[in-house]
């Protein structure tokens, strides 16, 4: 009977059941919202959603479940993710060729402390068939790649 418990135990681990939770915040907003160009705010307003949203999903392929909050209390008890845009940036065009950055900062918190700190940036030129891109969409590309990148650094974190 001892054998099937630790079987079953073994096989729910296996599938997730147990995995660590992990709180970020929905709602991505600029650090500063002056700073950001205001085509980027105005046409691009899902950037910091998409961030987030990009986030989750990489989050969670790398053994993570994740709560979505409108806001991080970085207080709270738990691992809890904030991430901000720091900038935003973009010039050109599909005729002229995309020039595109996105900047972001990701405070990690585990029961209130701040454990780690990540910023990155990234540029795109739209890649291929950018001709066919808006600018959103290249600025979208960028945050879907942070999103990669935030999961990535965090499995480097000893929570």
């Amino acid at each position: 009977m001892k054998i099937k418990n630790i079987l079953a135990c073994m096989l729910f681990m296996a599938h997730g059941a147990f995995a660590a939770e992990i709180t970020l915040n929905e709602h991505v907003k600029y650090q500063d919202e002056k700073i950001i160009q205001s085509n980027i705010r105005d046409e691009c307003a899902g950037l910091g959603n998409q961030f987030s949203q990009a986030t989750s999903v990489a989050l969670q392929s790398n053994g993570w479940s994740v709560i979505k909050k409108s806001e991080v209390d970085s207080a709270a008890p738990g691992v809890n993710l904030k991430l901000t845009i720091l900038n935003a940036f973009s010039a050109g065009n599909a005729f002229t060729g995309h020039r595109k950055s996105v900047a972001i900062v990701a405070e990690l918190f585990k029961d209130g402390q701040l454990i780690g700190t990540y910023n990155q940036t990234r540029n795109s030129s739209g890649g291929f068939g950018a001709g066919f891109k808006g600018s959103c969409d290249v600025l979208e590309r960028c945050v879907n790649t942070l999103g990669k990148d935030v999961a990535k650094w965090m499995k480097s974190q000893k929570i």
